[in-house]
């Protein structure tokens, strides 16, 4: 018998050998000459199963480990919804709620019945600049040149030429069809890209939906909508352009420059080190490339735009027409004559770029927030340094109103100066004071005051978005986590944690 163990209900097996030669006993292998031994691989032997009887286990709970602790956020963020919206509800999710559809229904139906009662707009302006697109179509694509008609008012076609390329499916319409389909597009694109701007900075529904049908109540669109003009298009291509920033914005933001020259302005950014090589390097790629696509198709119009017509503000308008809204407007409006009010306008421009170029130095870019404030910038600053800027070229304006009073402004004091700011924009201000210039005394005085609150107001927004960008190492409104949710926030302004997340501690 064998000293080995064998595991239960595990057979033994032996087998006969030539032993080993040890004297009997357990040796090294064997029980003497002729004996059996265990062999390494031993023959299946059957033994009775020893039943084993269940012991009950417990089960050992793991040491509890410490919690993470993550300090509370600000009161003012935690009012605002963290959750990162699904890709696909991100654009009708925050526009298809009744609490959105029914101010901006209510705001469509006034555009509708402005049209149809011809209110607040002459007899002449219903489609006057969608039909001078489509001239400028028509001669680009019979070769004549774009910038040599002018029409029955005086005007000419002045966009580049492939803003002409880029209108020609107007032409597939008539005329009639083609100013509705072109003012749904409007309201659409406004509603859709407005409500996501405000989405973005934390607004809930019903403030998104006072705030769209603001803008679109606003004389800037109001007067867009009439003409049939594609000025909406451009400011919200530039301002949702830096918002997006990456590949998609940097598109946006191209065409924007490519069909108007002033939003070129947003290469400021290159004095941004995050910005240059996925914002601007990009920008200017597809801008170049579109603007080259216009030498292209219409050369001799091309040279004779970008070699003379840009330069010549007098083929647009005199400074002192009343619906100019820049800066040379506004000293137009109060007495200067032609020369000096351009000349002031273009000294005061240089503090303006330069501030606008501080901006985008200090924005942090992985925010999406603070884009969005150097867009809106961009814009307004564009909008005061330009020779002639009429009504709706600044639509970034009641934009930027709506905005601050929803989210950017920091402080109550903001707030209030952003709705002050945002009034002159929803009323008729500068209809009102040509009518009041007609006058004598008072009444003239009355409205030079009311034809200079426009470009007081685009300077007031301007100061209501820069300030806090320029204090971005500060913790600001422009950082909500719905900003962040939407922008693409990776690490801090050096590195390590994001700065707009806590750090976690372990006690």
């Amino acid at each position: 018998m064998t000293a080995d163990r064998v595991a239960p209900g595990r057979p033994l097996q032996a087998t006969a050998g030539q032993g080993g030669t040890g004297q009997g006993g357990t040796g090294q292998g064997g029980t003497g000459q002729g004996g059996t031994r265990v062999s390494a691989e031993p023959e299946l032997v059957q033994q009775p199963a020893v039943p084993v009887p269940a012991v009950p286990v417990t089960p050992v709970q793991p040491a509890e480990q410490p919690r993470a602790v993550v300090p509370d956020p600000a009161p003012e963020q935690s009012a605002v919804r963290t959750s990162a919206p699904r890709r696909g509800a991100r654009w009708g999710s925050a526009v298809l709620v009744p609490a959105v559809l029914v101010p901006v229904g209510l705001a469509v139906a006034w555009l509708l019945l402005l049209v149809a009662t011809g209110w607040g707009a002459q007899s002449w302006e219903r489609g006057y600049d969608l039909a001078v697109y489509r001239d400028g179509v028509r001669d680009l694509l019979s070769g004549r040149d774009v910038y040599l008609r002018v029409t029955d008012r005086g005007h000419y076609f002045v966009y580049p030429p492939f803003a002409a390329v880029l209108f020609s499916p107007v032409l597939l319409l008539p005329a009639a069809l083609a100013l509705w389909v072109w003012d749904a597009v409007l309201v659409v694109v406004t509603v859709l890209a407005g409500a996501r701007l405000l989405r973005l900075v934390g607004a809930g529904p019903l403030a998104t939906g006072l705030g769209l049908a603001a803008v679109l109540v606003s004389d800037p669109f109001r007067e867009a909508f009439v003409l049939g003009q594609v000025s909406p298009l451009v400011v919200l291509g530039l301002v949702a352009g830096c918002t997006l920033a990456g590949g998609r914005g940097a598109v946006l933001a191209a065409l924007a420059a490519a069909v108007k020259v002033t939003p070129a302005l947003v290469l400021v950014a290159v004095a941004n080190p995050a910005a240059r090589r996925r914002f601007v390097v990009p920008t200017v790629a597809v801008g170049a490339s579109v603007t080259l696509l216009g030498a292209l198709t219409a050369p001799a119009s091309w040279r004779s735009y970008f070699t003379e017509l840009l330069w010549d503000s007098a083929r647009v308008a005199e400074p002192g027409t009343p619906s100019n809204n820049s800066l040379a407007g506004a000293f137009a409006h109060a007495g200067l004559g032609t020369w000096g009010s351009s000349l002031v306008g273009a000294l005061l421009a240089v503090p303006l770029v330069l501030v606008t170029l501080l901006v985008a130095r200090r924005v942090r870019w992985e925010r999406a927030a603070e884009r969005l404030g150097l867009g809106l910038v961009v814009s307004l600053v564009t909008c005061l340094v330009s020779p002639v800027t009429w009504n709706h070229h600044a639509l970034a304006a009641p934009l930027a109103g709506v905005l601050l009073l929803v989210r950017l402004a920091p402080t109550r004091r903001a707030r209030g100066l952003a709705a002050a700011a945002l009034v002159p924009w929803l009323l008729p201000v500068l209809q009102w004071a040509d009518r009041l210039h007609a006058g004598r005394g008072a009444a003239d005085v009355a409205g030079t005051l009311l034809a200079e609150t426009r470009p007081l107001s685009l300077l007031l927004l301007v100061v209501l978005l820069a300030v806090p960008l320029l204090r971005a190492h500060r913790p600001s409104r422009l950082d909500t986590p719905q900003a962040r949710a939407e922008g693409e926030p990776r690490t801090g302004a050096h590195g390590g944690v994001p700065a707009h997340q806590p750090r976690r501690t372990q006690p």
